[in-house]
C-alpha cells in the first residue's frame, strides 16, 4: 500500500496504455502481460458475446487480430475516469478507434474495464466496449 493515491492512478493509467499498445500492435504477449490470468477474467467486445476464463478471453484476442490481418488499427482512450479501492480498480473512458484498410475511418466506443491490483502492478479483469445509443434529434424524442 503506502502509495498516494497520485501513484496509484498512474499506475492504472500505465496498465491501460500498455494494454491499448499491445491491441494496436496485436501484441500477444502484451496482451498476456496486463492480464489476470484467472478464472473469471471476462471480456465483452461489440459483437455483444461474454468471454470468461483466461483461456477463451485469450482466444478473444487470438481471434480478434487473425480475424483484422492486414488491417491496421490504433486505439486510443480519451477522458479517462480512474476510481481504486484497495486492490480493485475501475476505468472508464472514450475509445477512440482509427481503422486502416485502404480507407480510413473512426469510431467512437464506450469502455470499462475492471483491474486488480497482483502484487507491484496492476492488471485487467474485465473490459467491455461497445457503442453508444444512437443519438435522436429533439423533435423526435417529443414525438
Amino acid at each position: 500500500m503506502g502509495r498516494d493515491h497520485y501513484g496509484v492512478r498512474d499506475e492504472i493509467k500505465d496498465t491501460a496504455e500498455s494494454f491499448y499498445r499491445a491491441v494496436t500492435n496485436k501484441n500477444l504477449k502484451g496482451i498476456d502481460s496486463v492480464w489476470a490470468q484467472v478464472p473469471y477474467a471476462s471480456v465483452a467486445g461489440r459483437s455483444g458475446h461474454i468471454r470468461q476464463g483466461w483461456p477463451a478471453v485469450r482466444g478473444y484476442w487470438e481471434e480478434r487480430f487473425a480475424q483484422l490481418g492486414p488491417i491496421k488499427v490504433v486505439a486510443k482512450l480519451q477522458g479517462l475516469v480512474v476510481h481504486a479501492v484497495g486492490d480493485v480498480a475501475w476505468v472508464s473512458g472514450t475509445e477512440l478507434r482509427t481503422i486502416s484498410d485502404g480507407d480510413i475511418r473512426h469510431e467512437r466506443l464506450r469502455m470499462t474495464a475492471v483491474l486488480e491490483r497482483k502484487g507491484d502492478q496492476w492488471q485487467i479483469v474485465s473490459y467491455h466496449a461497445s457503442e453508444g445509443a444512437p443519438r435522436h434529434e429533439s423533435s423526435q424524442l417529443a414525438s
